[in-house]
């Protein structure tokens, strides 16, 4: 798997100094306006900075691609046009033509760019900037704006197709969801990487409450000067345990949501069948498993 050590500062439009490494595929986890879609600018020369790699080298001569949240395509251009656009000499429609036949996305060639799907684009933006001969890309939120099953199925596609050509990519999400589908997860917030590592081993022990949130945890608590964190789906309802009282109760997916309040207040998730007789009011006991129980690092 492919390697790349960053170590970047940044003072405008945010202040960050970020230390983390890239391996193969990426996930760049923050909330909205943590700078994340700033650090990518940056790495493509796109934004003021120091640091390495790439420090003091134009836009033009790093080997990175960088796919916007629109992806960035030309609405004048055909496909077959915006994707031959990085190249330069005679056989470039022929090159990327080859490309694109290659990628499964020849059948759109003729096709306008205005005229593509949200999926369709972003695989069109992908096929541009392999056609450059990248080094590394950038994608800042992929697949937002994409209904469910187009972004599954739009960034396995894009995975798949990183993987068989051997280049790394770093993606900015707010989304735990694409998170999980990373080679390697880092957490940014409060102006630095607080987390770094494999997804299963960063979901599995979040380091501090900043790193659960970004994870989704939806239940974080500090007791007796520890933080602890759980999620909704793994709390059990038990004839024993923390005892709360149900104040909400809502149809979820295929379950209910309730909100029960204690000394803390938490947030549970059943199935509809667990939760039959259950009305605001009711009494119950909270059972946090031991497997499921997130002891947080720090307060921070």
């Amino acid at each position: 798997m492919s390697f790349l050590a960053v170590d970047y500062r940044l003072q405008t439009p945010v202040h960050l100094h970020v230390e983390f490494e890239i391996r193969g595929f990426t996930a760049l986890l923050g909330c909205s306006g943590a700078g994340k879609s700033s650090l990518l600018k940056a790495l493509a020369g796109l934004l003021p900075a120091t640091g390495t790699p790439w420090q003091n080298l134009p836009p033009e001569a790093r080997e990175i691609g960088y796919l916007p949240q629109n992806a960035g395509l030309f609405p004048h251009l055909n496909v077959l046009e915006n994707t031959a656009y990085p190249l330069r000499g005679a056989q470039r429609f022929v090159r990327a033509q080859n490309l694109l036949d290659a990628l499964g996305l020849g059948e759109l060639s003729s096709r306008p760019a205005g005229a593509l799907s949200g999926g369709q684009a972003q695989r069109i933006a992908l096929a541009r900037a392999l056609a450059r001969g990248v080094k590394l890309l950038l994608l800042d939120e992929p697949g937002a704006g994409l209904d469910a099953r187009t972004r599954v199925a739009t960034l396995y596609w894009l995975l798949t197709t990183l993987e068989e050509r051997n280049i790394p990519a770093l993606a900015a999400t707010h989304e735990p969801e694409v998170a999980t589908m990373a080679d390697w997860l880092v957490l940014l917030a409060g102006g630095k990487i607080i987390q770094q590592g494999t997804p299963r081993e960063v979901f599995a022990r979040p380091g501090s409450i900043s790193a659960a949130e970004l994870l989704g945890f939806e239940n974080i608590w500090v007791e007796a000067g520890q933080a602890y964190a759980i999620r909704a789906a793994d709390i059990a309802l038990g004839s024993a345990g923390r005892a709360a009282c149900i104040t909400s109760l809502h149809p979820h997916g295929a379950g209910v949501r309730l909100e029960c309040a204690g000394p803390q207040t938490f947030v549970v998730e059943l199935a509809v069948e667990d939760a039959a007789a259950l009305v605001p009011g009711a009494k119950v006991f909270l059972e946090f498993p031991a497997q499921k129980l997130r002891c947080l690092g720090s307060r921070m």
